[in-house]
Formats: C-alpha cells, sequence, structure tokens
C-alpha cells in the first residue's frame, strides 16, 4: 500500500470516528461529556497520525440501513 492510499485510509477512518461520535451523541448515546472525552481521543488520533482533512470530507460519509435485509 502506499503512502497516498495509507494517508486516504487515515482521513476515511477520521471521517467515520467524527460521524459515529456526533451520531451518539445527537442521539443521547452519549452524554455531554462523554461526547467531549470521546472527541478529544479522536483529536489525539489524528495529531499522532498527522491527519488533515476539509470539512467537506468530514461531511461525505454516508450511512446506510437496509430494514428489509436478509441473510440468503
Amino acid at each position: 500500500m502506499s503512502n497516498k492510499d495509507k494517508l486516504r485510509e487515515k482521513r476515511e477512518i477520521l471521517a467515520k470516528a467524527d460521524f459515529c461520535r456526533g451520531f451518539l451523541y445527537i442521539r443521547g448515546f452519549l452524554s455531554e461529556q462523554e461526547n467531549e472525552k470521546v472527541h478529544n481521543r479522536i483529536m489525539k488520533w489524528q495529531i499522532k497520525n498527522k491527519v488533515a482533512i476539509s470539512e467537506e470530507q468530514l461531511l461525505s460519509i454516508d450511512n446506510n440501513y437496509n430494514d428489509d435485509a436478509k441473510w440468503e
């Protein structure tokens, strides 16, 4: 895997982590204090991994759910 691919993967991980944190907080699974703690951990990971991401990239996450999904 090239460095460019690794960086792309890290940006994706960061965007997904931030989406999940926000979803859990908005839906009441995380308190304000827990949300802040998770946000700080994500930021620490971002700094450690030297990942920069744009707002557009952060907002590009898509979450799909299919209520009719079945095992075949």
